[in-house]
């Protein structure tokens, strides 16, 4: 018999379809995993292996052996994220940041291969960077299918569709990513997040599909600008997006009926209808941002958002008759 060049060290988990385990080469010392999976994807492991991407960990060896996948990957000695909850806003925000540039590595590969287990277990943290593992449930995308054939993922973490209601897709890690924001914030899986991340932690846990943001490209934008939305373009809902459009609509009409021979306040008439518009674009600007008021009182945040209003109104109006004096 030929003897092993490595020995187990650990054993991290073991059940009937998987085991990982912690293995040390003789020869030199150094450490890897091992992953043994009944039900794993070799496609997905083989890939992972060839692309060489930033943020998981390195694969050195894939394999089958006596019906088993077997993977060899990277040791990763570090803290786990559900090992550091909760975190700040600001780091949250930072973890999910990066978690959409790897996500967007993996998305963007022909096929492109889906995570379907993201949640804080899965995502150790060291020296400021984010590394996402255990792709033991991953797939690759297939346009062809209509719903997944294996049901599995983490119940919380993981969308509907997951769960045999129909295939999964990139959305169906950004409702992940949704959930794993959530936690990071609150500490806790049921408590519900606030500030002004809240109404991306919807939007991306939307159970439409449809709903959510469309690529991870489009959430890290929407985390890197704190939420903000410019109404009738990246509202978290569809009834948001058309009450948004109605709202500009209206805004057009009552502009078109205002006669700037009424003007008795500016010298010329172009800041007259310049000020009138403004005043009712911030009202929509205010009523699709209220979100980022950081108040479960909604007496409180109509008083508090009543006085941003109040205060940029005057603000602008001021600029507009500064500019108009200017123009004389």
């Amino acid at each position: 018999m030929i003897p092993s060049i490595y020995k187990t060290v650990k054993v991290f988990k073991e059940t009937k379809d998987k085991r990982i385990l912690l293995k040390q080469k003789k020869m030199d010392g150094s450490f890897f995993v091992q992953r043994e999976l009944r039900n794993g994807d070799y496609f997905v492991y083989t890939e992972l292996m060839k692309a060489s991407i930033d943020g998981i960990p390195k694969i050195y060896d894939v394999f089958i052996e006596k019906g088993w996948l077997i993977v060899q990957e990277e040791y990763i000695a570090a803290r786990r994220l559900d090992q550091m909850l909760p975190l700040s806003s600001n780091q949250a925000a930072d973890v999910l940041c990066q978690l959409c540039d790897i996500l967007g590595f993996l998305h963007g590969l022909d096929p492109p291969i889906l995570h379907r287990d993201i949640k804080p277990e899965n995502l150790f943290y060291r020296d400021g960077k984010v590394i996402l593992f255990d792709f033991d449930i991953a797939r690759r995308y297939d346009k062809t299918k209509q719903k997944d054939t294996t049901l599995l993922g983490s119940v919380g973490y993981a969308p509907p569709e997951q769960f045999g209601f129909s295939q999964t897709t990139v959305q169906s890690d950004i409702y992940s990513c949704g959930k794993l924001f959530q936690v990071l914030l609150t500490g806790d899986m049921d408590k519900e997040a606030r500030g002004k991340y809240a109404m991306i932690i919807s939007k991306a846990m939307s159970m439409d599909p449809k709903d959510r943001y469309q690529n991870v490209k489009d959430l890290k934008k929407a985390i890197q600008t704190g939420g903000f939305v410019f109404p009738g373009w990246n509202n978290r809902t569809k009834k948001g997006k058309i009450g948004a459009w109605i709202g500009w609509l209206a805004i057009f009409l009552v502009m078109i009926k205002i006669n700037p021979a009424e003007n008795v306040v500016f010298v010329n008439d172009i800041y007259y209808m310049l000020s009138c518009f403004y005043c009712m674009a911030l009202m929509e600007f205010v009523i699709c941002n209220r979100h980022l008021l950081k108040t479960k009182y909604m007496i409180l945040r109509v008083f508090i958002g009543g006085g941003v209003y109040f205060l940029l109104l005057v603000l602008g109006l001021v600029i507009f008759m500064a500019l108009d004096l200017i123009m004389l």
